[in-house]
Parts: C-alpha cells; sequence; structure tokens
C-alpha cells in the first residue's frame, strides 16, 4: 500500500477488546477484528486503530502496564477457529458446558477478563494436547511450520514462554521473590525448568503462534481493503515482566516512572514502571528497542510511540522519595538523545509509519526535531488554542493526526456537556463563525458540525473514536482512577447492525467521508 501520509485519510479509534461480534466470547477477538475491517471499508475508512494488544497478568486490564512487549495476549484469539480445538473432543466437550457463560460474557456490557482469560486458556490447553499428539510427535507440515515460527521468533519468544511458564509454576509471584537462581536468569536453572515442564513452556509458545496466525489473516485482509492497521507500543513496561527479568540491562529498576506535578496532578504521577538504562542502550545502538518496532512492525501499518517526550526526558522517581526529576538533563543532551533514538527507530520500522503521542507539556525542540524526521503528532481540537482562542483546524499542519478525544479523556459528547458555557461558546464560534451564550445542547446537527470541521482539517489523518462516531459518552480509560470502568468498554453494535441502531449517524460519518475528500 502507499505510504498513509500520502493521501488524506479518516480513520476509527476502537480498541479491539472493544469491538463486538455475534460469535465473540465477551471480548473482542481476531474474528471481530476481521468483520469489523470487513465493514469499515464499505464505509471508506482507510485506518483501524486497536490500541496496545500485549498480553497482559491476569488481574489487570491497562494494556499500557503490560508483561511483555513482545507476546500477543491470548485472549484475543478466537478459540472456535483454532484447528486444534476444532478437531478436539475434549476441547468441543469443555466449550460445550461453559457456553451459557460464555452468552452471558457476550452480552455484558464490560468486559471481564479474568474469567475471559481463564477460560480461554482451558480451551487452548486442550487444543494443545490435540497438536502435541497428532501434529508435534508425528512432525507433520503443521508441526514444521510452528517450528520454523520458533526459530524466527526466539529472539523474545524464549524468554516470554519461561517466564510465563514461572509465572504459573510461583503462583504469581513477582520475579523479585523467585529463588535467586530463578531470579538472575540462571541458564542452568532455566534448562532444568524447561526440561521439566517442557510441555508447559512449549503451550505458551504455542499460544503465540495461534495468535500470530490469527492477527496475519486479519492484516492480510485489511492489506486486501486497502485498510492500515494502527497499533500502539506503550513507553514503558511492568516490573514483573518477562523484559524486565531476562533483559535486566536495559532498565534501571531503582527507580519509578512518572510525571511532574502540574495543573491535574499537584504532586506528580508514579506509574510503577522501572525507568531505562539510556547508556546502556545507547552503547547497544538501542538494539533493544529496534526489536520492539520490528515486532510492532510485523504486526501493524502504522505504530504510535507513546509517551513521546520521555524518548528525550523521563520524569523519574527515586526509592522511597516523593520528589522527582528528570533524568537527562540540558536542552540539548535532551535533544540529541531523542534525535538519535527517533533515527534509529525509524531505520527499524521497515518503512511503516511511526506517529508520536506528544500531548502534554511538550518542549519545542521535541516538536521541531518530530517535524525533520516526518513524524505525525497529534492535534486534539479541544486543546489546540491560540492566546486563548481556538485553533482553526484548517491550520494544523499536513504532518499530524486530528482529533476530537483520546482513548484518556472523555468523548466528544462528555467533553461538550461537561464543558463551560463560556468555552463551548468559543468552540462553536470557531466551528460556525457564529457568536452565543454557549447554552447549546449536544445534538446531531451539532456533532456533524463539529466532525465536518475536524474532517476539513489541515491534518493528513483525522482519527475519531468510534464513541465520537455515533454520539456517546462512554469512556475507554479515566486516568489516575482504579476501576472497572477503564478498559472494559464494550462497544453496543455489531457490523451487522450499527446502521439499525445508529442509522443517523453513520449516514452522517459516510457523508463527511465523501464531503471532505477523505
Amino acid at each position: 500500500m502507499e505510504p498513509v501520509l500520502n493521501k488524506r485519510s479518516v480513520g476509527i479509534v476502537m480498541p479491539l477488546f472493544a469491538m463486538r461480534s455475534v460469535a465473540d466470547w465477551g471480548v473482542g477477538d481476531f474474528a471481530s477484528m476481521k468483520n469489523w475491517i470487513n465493514y469499515l471499508a464499505s464505509t471508506k475508512t482507510s485506518v483501524l486503530q486497536i490500541l496496545p494488544i500485549n498480553e497482559m497478568a491476569p488481574q489487570h486490564s491497562c494494556p499500557y502496564n503490560a508483561m511483555t512487549s513482545f507476546a500477543i495476549d491470548p485472549v484475543y484469539i478466537c478459540v472456535e477457529e483454532v484447528q486444534d480445538i476444532i478437531n478436539s473432543p475434549e476441547a468441543q466437550s469443555f466449550i460445550k458446558t461453559i457456553r451459557p457463560v460464555v452468552d452471558i460474557w457476550q452480552k455484558s456490557e464490560r468486559v471481564h477478563y479474568v474469567t475471559i482469560r481463564d477460560a480461554k486458556l482451558k480451551a487452548l490447553w486442550n487444543g494443545f494436547g490435540y497438536f502435541l499428539t497428532n501434529e508435534w510427535l508425528k512432525d507433520s507440515d503443521r508441526a514444521k511450520e510452528f517450528k520454523t515460527f520458533l526459530a524466527q521468533h526466539a529472539h523474545w519468544l524464549d524468554n516470554y514462554a519461561l517466564f510465563r511458564a514461572l509465572k504459573d509454576y510461583f503462583k504469581w509471584q513477582s520475579w523479585t521473590l523467585w529463588p535467586e537462581e530463578f531470579q538472575n536468569a540462571d541458564k542452568n536453572a532455566l534448562a532444568g525448568f524447561e526440561k521439566d515442564y517442557f510441555k508447559q513452556v512449549l503451550f505458551f509458545k504455542y499460544l503465540q503462534w495461534i495468535a500470530e496466525e490469527q492477527i496475519k489473516q486479519v492484516t492480510s485482509l485489511a492489506a486486501s481493503k486497502q485498510m492500515y492497521i494502527f497499533g500502539d507500543i506503550p513507553f514503558g513496561i511492568n516490573l514483573d515482566s518477562a523484559d524486565v527479568w531476562a533483559e535486566r540491562d536495559n532498565f534501571n529498576t531503582a527507580v519509578e516512572v512518572g510525571a511532574p506535578p502540574d495543573q491535574f496532578s499537584t504532586e506528580g504521577q508514579h506509574w510503577g514502571m522501572p525507568g531505562y538504562n539510556w547508556l546502556h542502550m545507547q552503547a547497544t545502538g538501542y538494539e533493544y528497542w529496534k526489536r520492539k518496532v520490528g515486532r510492532a512492525c510485523e504486526l501493524f501499518d502504522i505504530f504510535r510511540l507513546d509517551h513521546f517526550v520521555g524518548f528525550f526526558r523521563t520524569y523519574i522517581y527515586k526509592s522511597q522519595e516523593d520528589r522527582g526529576e528528570f533524568d537527562w538533563l540540558g536542552e540539548d543532551a535532551q535533544a540529541k538523545r531523542g534525535y538519535d533514538f527517533l533515527v534509529a527507530i525509524q531505520e527499524a520500522s521497515r518503512g511503516k509509519q511511526s506517529v508520536g503521542e506528544d500531548l502534554g507539556v511538550i518542549p519545542d525542540y521535541v516538536r521541531r526535531i518530530m517535524a525533520d524526521l516526518n513524524i505525525p503528532g497529534y492535534k486534539i481540537m479541544r486543546w489546540e488554542q491560540d492566546s486563548g482562542y481556538y485553533r482553526d483546524p484548517a491550520k494544523y499542519p499536513y504532518i499530524s493526526i486530528a482529533a476530537v478525544s483520546t482513548h484518556d479523556t472523555e468523548t466528544l459528547k462528555g467533553w461538550w456537556e461537561s464543558i463551560p458555557l463560556a468555552d463551548r461558546a468559543d468552540v462553536w464560534e470557531m466551528i460556525s463563525g457564529v457568536k452565543t451564550d454557549g447554552i447549546i445542547p449536544f445534538t446531531q446537527e451539532i456533532q456533524e458540525q463539529i466532525l465536518r470541521r475536524l474532517m476539513n482539517s489541515g491534518s493528513s489523518i483525522v482519527m475519531l473514536s468510534i464513541q465520537d462516531i455515533v454520539g456517546i459518552a462512554d469512556r475507554i480509560n479515566t486516568p489516575g482512577t482504579v476501576s472497572n470502568q477503564n478498559w472494559t468498554f464494550r462497544f453496543d453494535a455489531m457490523p451487522e447492525n450499527i446502521e439499525n441502531i445508529y442509522p443517523a449517524q453513520i449516514q452522517a460519518y459516510k457523508k463527511l467521508i465523501t464531503e471532505c475528500n477523505r
């Protein structure tokens, strides 16, 4: 496909977990994604953004704090499309017994990660048993395909599978509490463990192979529809992760990444993730990050670099200290660190498009470097102001992504109904050219005018959340809160019925794509 920045396009942000389909198990899966690609392509949508899909620990739901930078979360596998599950009497019997519960999950308004993941892993374990007996031990063609996958991905897969099996073995204790030989990944200890628990270790490699097969079907379908898949690389990684356990030299576990105090958080933010050892990463030519980017480029056409400013300077907290500091001092040194890093990343990106999440307080030199390297940043309409006046989206630079919300903010409807009347009046004047008192209720007409203004922006890419397209207030995440409402949103429509549930909104969206030459 041609580079995405070569044309004006529009995309939809819909987390994979939120994609509802007729046969899902209460969380979006790769089969759901294929259904949505087929539908969205029919609307002339060019981009589908799905947020991170890295594996999370059982009790976690935030994909930006995963336990691996490389492995796909098995919760996104469509178990009923796995050949070994189709062929396994044990797997089919298990699925039959839990079918009533699956039906409840499927109708739920929220994702129930713990129970869904547990059920999928049980079904996949049964399918894996069938694969071992009927494929692996017979060295069949499928077994040979699996072995090819193992060799191609050994650079991350071997450590990940050992870590994942050890997590089960030690009943999900943090690796920092494991016996010393396992804490320190002693080669002899690991070899002995893998010999004793070969089946368990191989199972986690098998899961990644199955996930890879399914997502490749998705990306092949998207390419045939001229649609770009937009993924995400979180800035940090959980301390209790395969990455930190196996590649400790790349991290500074004595500090915690966070954010400095600001108007929203007077004491700053602690993110619970270790810092990076930038000196080591520089000395190794950013080899670890090149592998991360390489993995993203295997899966996506566009990838978003989360917390973009952190590559130039990262705010860190030392142990037991409430006041933090930047890990790299001096503007020239920060600019050089970020520039050198991004050049290395672009070399590893195989022609795929990187995007920088440049929201918040961003030094001027960051945006200059982004422009020099043709890395789009974000223009969120509510935050784009000049001297207190809302900026006309037509003035947004071409190399940028225009949006009205992010996964961390209110949706368009939620924002419109919560902002002070004076601000609403100012926004509406920018949108319509009409001065008002701000008493303007959120209607489909208002929504359509706002989206039209954004779609006519100067930005090459416009990204709209599915909530903003249909005009609902459901959020993906509320930062700084711990709630079962975060990262569990399930969109209430499916490709088969979205135009029945939201007929006027979808018709308006289709019309705007044509009208605004997207």
